[in-house]
């Protein structure tokens, strides 16, 4: 991603001997550089650069140029999510229909997934494929902290780092949870940190549950943001120990409300509004980060501040405020028009001096140019399975009759270590959806190997049926949780054949699928059809029994490096406290 800096052409459209492109007149000026609201301001734009803001911009007009009348709607700078995970689910450009129109000009991805299916290799390609967006999209490399031993064989070693970091659409390293860098012997991720700050990048945190001495460790280590603040004190903490925080409101968590206490007493500079990434039904429901910014106005904060959490602040954390972030000469002409104080949509949408959306819809076409490499659709390296390869001799349980088990915690996300009297038929360890008590089976899929780990699962509240996914946190897995063990074996089977994604059974046949063959985390379909699979899926698991908000999320999760207290790989359940594997 290269930009030839403001030259000439731009000084000479600055003092009206040479006619801007496009010019926004006459409407009022969101200045987060001063933080005051300029009425009577007008914007002059020559390539893809502004060359003038000011009152008067009529020496800037000649034939050819453009002009738009903003009347009395506000001139704002342009949208940044730089903290969203958005290389799973749907196709990038499908995705960019929707997020365009809602303001959005920048856009900062972690890219873990296509780390987890392959390695760098996989990320290389998410950059060859995205490289021609309509707007600004630059991503993160993965420090790829996992509690699956088969990772290790994909996880990016320095000398690739070096060579992804001088990519100038790769602005540092991605989230890297405190545990996995700090709470270990290992520097791996220490040395990666190090070698992304040489470079002059930046490094995402992951501070979930650090605090004190912990937190000034992780700080230290290296890293410049924590977008886990889940209370005002946690915001206060991290801003003290120099950190930028990043408030999250998105199908993961919804933080927002831990700005309400402190709005009025603290320096916003270093506060920065994301998703931490949103599902498809959100993304065609909500639009995408606009409805963050409105909540953020409907509960009281001024609109200029708000503009500031998704502009200014961002653009300086990562050190792009010399190209953006503001409307100010010398920047990027990514600019709004927003219709009146205190209503966050933008009636239209330019993204480097092109008119890209207006009222709601795309101006112009966005389509991926290059298809998938054939790789990226070969993850699911794995042997269709049969329910007799899914049994747990009854000699796997513990002398008394009892298993190990993963509790699921309400919320969904949250899993602690149980147990609970196992149920044996015929030799066999079965499960016992009255009791719920479900069986959950881990393979890992890249590799060919197929190692698998099965155990058992409560809190998912089935009573009949199985689901499998591909789409799991932090691993390069398959996981499924059935009622028995022939639906278990349809489902996984039916996530083979699809090489990656999610399905239902029920009976022996497949109530419901979404392919995701793309590494096994990105599908094909159109973000409305996953959208009305995902509701789809909620609604047949809701009818199954189950009791979670959000059954596909927990169903995710529940690999994952970044959410306590216990997990499941195919080596077996693994303790974060105990930092141990250990089996039925």
């Amino acid at each position: 991603m290269k930009y030839d800096f403001p030259n000439r052409r731009l000084v000479e459209t600055a003092l009206g001997n040479e006619p801007a492109d496009l010019v926004v007149l006459d409407g009022t000026l969101l200045d987060v550089y001063s933080g005051r609201m300029l009425p009577h301001r007008s914007v002059a734009v020559r390539d893809r650069w502004i060359a003038y803001v000011g009152p008067d911009a009529s020496h800037t007009i000649g034939d050819k140029t453009t002009v738009i009348e903003a009347g009395n709607r506000l001139i704002s700078p342009g949208y940044m999510d730089t903290h969203t995970h958005l290389a799973c689910y749907f196709d990038m450009f499908d995705f960019l229909r929707y997020a365009i129109p809602c303001g959005i000009t920048t856009l900062i991805t972690e890219v873990e997934t296509y780390f987890f299916a392959s390695g760098a290799q996989g990320f290389r390609a998410f950059l060859d494929v995205v490289r021609n967006s309509p707007i600004k999209l630059f991503s993160l490399i993965c420090p790829m902290i996992s509690i699956s031993p088969a990772v290790s064989k994909l996880s990016v070693t320095e000398d690739q780092a070096k060579e992804l970091l001088r990519d100038e659409s790769v602005l540092g390293l991605g989230e890297s949870y405190w545990q996995g860098t700090i709470l270990t012997p290992d520097d791996r991720v220490i040395n990666l940190i190090k070698e992304t700050r040489r470079m002059g990048k930046s490094v995402q945190g992951h501070a979930a549950g650090a605090a004190d001495r912990k937190l000034a460790a992780y700080a230290a280590a290296g890293a410049l943001s924590c977008h886990e603040a889940i209370s005002p004190e946690n915001v206060l903490s991290r801003l003290e120990l120099g950190f930028y925080v990043m408030v999250r409101e998105g199908d993961i968590r919804s933080d927002l409300g831990v700005l309400g206490p402190i709005k009025n007493d603290v320096d916003f500079r270093r506060v920065i509004l994301v998703t931490d990434g949103s599902n498809p039904e959100m993304v065609v429901k909500q639009g995408y980060l606009v409805d963050v910014i409105q909540k953020t106005v409907d509960m009281g904060i001024d609109p200029l501040r708000a503009v500031q959490m998704v502009s200014l602040n961002p653009a300086a954390h990562f050190g792009l405020d010399h190209l953006l972030g503001g409307i100010a000469p010398g920047r990027l002409a990514d600019i709004l028009l927003l219709p009146e104080p205190g209503r966050m949509k933008p009636d239209l949408v330019i993204s480097e001096g092109r008119v890209v959306a207006e009222n709601g819809k795309m101006t112009i076409p966005v389509k991926r140019t290059k298809p998938y490499p054939d790789f990226l659709l070969k993850t699911v390296k794995m042997d269709y399975v049969s329910p007799s390869r899914l049994i747990a001799p009854s000699a796997t349980a513990r002398p008394d009759g009892s298993l190990r088990t993963m509790d699921i915690q309400p919320g969904g996300l949250v899993t602690r270590e149980g147990s609970a009297r196992a149920r044996i038929e015929n030799g066999e360890i079965g499960a016992d959806p009255e009791n719920d008590l479900l069986k959950i089976v881990f393979t890992e899929r890249v590799s060919g190997n197929g190692e698998k780990f099965i155990g058992f699962v409560r809190g998912y509240g089935l009573k009949s049926g199985a689901v499998a996914t591909t789409l799991c946190w932090d691993s390069c897995g398959l996981v499924a949780i059935g009622a028995n063990d022939e639906d278990l074996a349809t489902a996984i089977n039916r996530v083979i054949e699809t090489q990656g994604g999610t399905a239902l059974a029920l009976a022996g046949k497949i109530l419901l699928d979404m392919p995701c063959d793309v590494g096994g985390f990105v599908s094909q379909m159109s973000i409305e059809d996953l959208a009305s699979r995902l509701i789809s899926f909620q609604r047949l698991m809701a009818n199954l029994g189950t009791k979670l908000h959000f059954a596909h999320l927990t169903l995710c999760v529940l690999t994952s490096a970044a959410i306590p207290f216990i997990k499941i790989t195919e080596k077996g359940y693994y303790r974060f406290k105990e930092n141990d594997y250990v089996r039925i």
